[in-house]
């Protein structure tokens, strides 16, 4: 087989070569922008919108830098090398908003200023080991920018942990070509080197905003999933939420709270003082409980709290004081409220759930029965407490559901009686 011999059409045939790099990387950056565009319809993230303009503006720079000398110098080095940093600026900012902060106009701008103020210098116009370590300097800079967000966030999903290793990818292939270039003993690694470079660009102006959008996506569905376990009155978890936490509690102790003639309250001062209320009460069970318990709002006015606490005196304890300081911490002067509590405490083997939530609640009505704004526990082994109360059905038990849990959460209107 001959080789082609190109003679003075050798420029055009390269040409030909190099037309497919460009294009297809900056084809498949336009792709990942419209994505962006896409999800930002559904999801006003902030940060898709810095990714759809980064990539964007990489689509237009890659083709600028990696077609020359097709392209002119004059062109493709303060305009693609400036857009290509214009980018890194955009997508380090993407990770600033990402984590709740106020973009950066300076951050954005400072790296094109300083690098078309570099390029005003005609050293550094002729030089092009000035240029390539100049450029991945920023490069670098920006890119750790970056990466120090991504560490700062908290690493819940795979695509995060990705991230990062494309971040220190890109770091590690910057300072390599910044070394090549600027050490002659080198020089013959610089082909390698130049034939890397456009699956350099396609990992992180295509692969790195490709995963941010990723990212963005499984944060949403993670807030979602959040969102759909909390009470949107009180904050705390509601009923499924609490089940599938306290599940998880070690040496379980159960508390259930129920507030003392509820529907009284809204009788007399309207349905918007009883949710204060319900949401005061909120307040004060947390604050004595403590972060480690898990906590939330199972009915109308009926709360249920999971905490490790082996000791059934400690456990006791612990009830007696949230009663007494809601009642010492009333909402108001004129709007005194109380609560009665019962509680299960904790067995070796952990009792259900289910049948751990019956025992509370029979104690919790037993409260109700013996006059209200008390404290009353489960027997130690529990086999009283079962017989006590005929109107806990065997299906409770079974599906691991209390009496209490089945109203509905938006029914605050419902005392118990006795």
């Amino acid at each position: 087989m001959m080789t082609p011999q190109y003679g003075s059409g050798y420029p055009f045939f390269m040409f030909l070569a190099t037309l497919p790099t460009g294009p297809s990387i900056a084809l498949v950056s336009l792709l990942v922008g419209f994505l962006c565009r896409v999800a930002r319809q559904y999801h006003p993230e902030p940060t898709l919108r810095l990714l759809e303009i980064g990539t964007f503006a990489a689509a237009v720079g890659i083709p600028l830098v990696v077609m020359r000398p097709q392209v002119p110098d004059v062109i493709a080095v303060p305009l693609g090398n400036g857009l290509l940093l214009f980018a890194l600026a955009l997508f380090w900012q993407a990770t600033v908003r990402l984590d709740g902060k106020r973009l950066s106009w300076p951050g954005l701008a400072a790296p094109v200023v300083i690098w078309l103020g570099f390029y005003t210098l005609p050293h550094f116009r002729h030089s092009l080991v000035m240029r390539v370590e100049i450029a991945m300097a920023m490069a670098i800079v920006l890119v750790l920018l970056a990466l120090y967000q991504l560490i700062r966030l908290p690493r819940a999903t795979r695509s995060h942990q990705v991230l990062i290793g494309v971040c220190v990818l890109h770091v590690v292939s910057c300072i390599a070509r910044a070394i090549l270039v600027g050490s002659p003993v080198l020089a013959s690694w610089l082909p390698v080197m130049a034939a890397t470079i456009p699956f350099e660009m396609l990992t992180y102006v295509v692969l790195w905003p490709g995963l941010m959008l990723m990212l963005v996506a499984e944060r949403s569905i993670l807030q979602a999933r959040a969102a759909a376990l909390r009470d949107d009155m009180t904050g705390v978890l509601n009923r499924r939420g609490f089940w599938q936490m306290a599940e998880t509690v070690p040496q379980r102790g159960i508390l259930l709270f129920d507030i003392d003639h509820f529907k009284r309250v809204n009788d007399t001062f309207g349905h918007a003082t009883g949710d204060r209320v319900i949401a005061h009460f909120s307040t004060v069970a947390t604050a004595v409980l403590g972060t480690d318990a898990v906590f939330g709002r199972i009915g109308g006015e009926e709360f249920a709290a999971a905490v490790s606490l082996p000791s059934r005196d400690a456990l006791g304890a612990l009830a007696e004081r949230v009663r007494a300081t809601f009642e010492r911490v009333p909402l108001s002067g004129d709007l005194p409220a109380t609560v009665s509590i019962g509680y299960a405490a904790a067995t070796i083997p952990d009792r259900p759930l289910g049948e751990q939530m019956a025992l509370a609640d029979t104690a919790l009505y037993r409260a109700k029965q013996r006059g209200r704004n008390r404290v009353e526990g489960a027997g130690p082994d529990g086999a009283a407490g079962i017989g006590m109360l005929p109107r806990i059905r065997r299906r409770d038990l079974q599906t691991g559901e209390s009496p209490a849990a089945g109203r509905d959460p938006t029914s605050a209107g419902s005392d118990r009686q006795p």
